[in-house]
This record gives C-alpha cells, structure tokens and sequence, in this order.
C-alpha cells in the first residue's frame, strides 16, 4: 500500500529543516567613523598634540674648588685669550658674576687704548684725509662700547638678565662698526683693524661667559 502523497511532502519537509544550518546575523554600523571602544558611546575628540619649545642654555656647573676662571673660559671660542685677560687679583673672591666683570674690564682697556691710537692717528700728519672720518668714527665707537659695559653691569647688579645680554650684545656690535667705516672705502687700508680684532675676541668672550653662567 503507498503512502498518502501529503504525507511524504511533510516527511521531507521536516528532514530538510532539521539538518539546514542556523542564518547569522550580521549587524552594520550606521556610521563607521563616530564607532568608539564602547558600544552607545560617541567617538571622543582627536588629541593634539602639546608644542615643543626649545630649552633654554644650562649654565655650567662649577665644582667648588674648581678654577672658576678656567671652566668658564673653556666655554669661549677664545680660551687662551679669555684666561690671558681674565686675571684675579691676589685673594679676590670669584663668582661667576666676578669672572664676567673681569672679562668686561679687559674690553673696557683695549677699547681706551683703541681710541688713543686712533686719536694718534687722527692727529698724525701722515694720515690721509679721506681715513679722518673713519677714525672719528671709531673713537665714538670706543666710547660707546665703554658706555655699554656700564650698562651691562648696572643691569647685571640690579639681575636684569635680558639687559645685560642685550649690552653685551651691543658691545661685539660697536667694534664692528668701527670696521665699517673703512669698509665703505674700498681704497682705504682699514687702519685700526688689529685693535678691532682684538676687542672682537674679548667682547665674544665676554658673551660666552654670561650665557655659560646664566647670566644673560
């Protein structure tokens, strides 16, 4: 006897389901870029990052006991020179303070010895006319070099780093416009060229000094 037609279609309907694999479920973000670690939560802002700035000159460490004068100089470009002109008085008590007054002392008596040459010159029958005018014009500039050491130390007593820095600054600037001077005349010898050289060093020493013991 065969069976009933509809029951063979329910037969092979319930094997098919019963060996069918499960769907899955597939979930799709609405906005993938507003997606966080926590579900629900908003995304939170980008960070930026913080600005770097540049860190400013470390004075130099001075060992106590150390040679004071000798370590500082040693941050010049002109050690030999700096040592040469830099000298203590017997028993003076250093500081970092002293050892740069020192050094603007030695500028300050190269620049007056400076403005006698050039004034010998000036004086000198000898010289061209045309040099005249560049002389005079270093003699204010040796002037005005011995006017901003005494600046650079009232601002260094009264702890006015930035002044004394600017001085200082000011002091490398007048030696070389003693040097313009005879620039601007190609046919001039540049008469005073040594002394500006020499004063170049020192008033460079005398910068280096205070940047290395956080004086300016």
């Amino acid at each position: 006897m065969r069976p009933p037609v509809a029951a063979c279609v329910l037969l092979v309907l319930a094997v098919a389901a019963a060996v069918a694999p499960p769907a899955a479920a597939v979930c799709v973000l609405r906005n993938p870029k507003k997606a966080s670690g926590k579900p629900g939560s908003p995304a939170g802002p980008v960070p930026v990052p913080p600005k770097l700035t540049p860190p400013k000159p470390t004075p130099t460490p001075i060992a106590p006991g150390g040679d004071l004068v000798k370590t500082l100089c040693a941050k010049t470009d002109y050690p030999v020179v700096c040592q040469m002109s830099v000298v203590p008085k017997p028993g003076q008590k250093l500081d970092a303070a002293a050892v740069l007054r020192l050094a603007m002392d030695a500028v300050r008596v190269k620049a007056a010895d400076a403005k006698k040459a050039a004034g010998a010159l000036v004086a000198d029958p000898k010289t061209a006319q045309l040099a005249l005018g560049p002389l005079h014009d270093c003699m204010e500039s040796y002037d005005d070099i011995s006017y901003s050491l005494d600046q650079a130390n009232k601002s260094m007593a009264a702890g006015d780093k930035d002044t004394t820095g600017t001085m200082l600054d000011t002091v490398r600037t007048d030696v070389d416009t003693c040097d313009q001077g005879f620039e601007e005349r190609e046919e001039l010898t540049p008469l005073m060229s040594k002394q500006d050289a020499e004063l170049a060093k020192l008033a460079s020493n005398c910068i280096a000094i205070a940047v290395a013991a956080g004086l300016r």
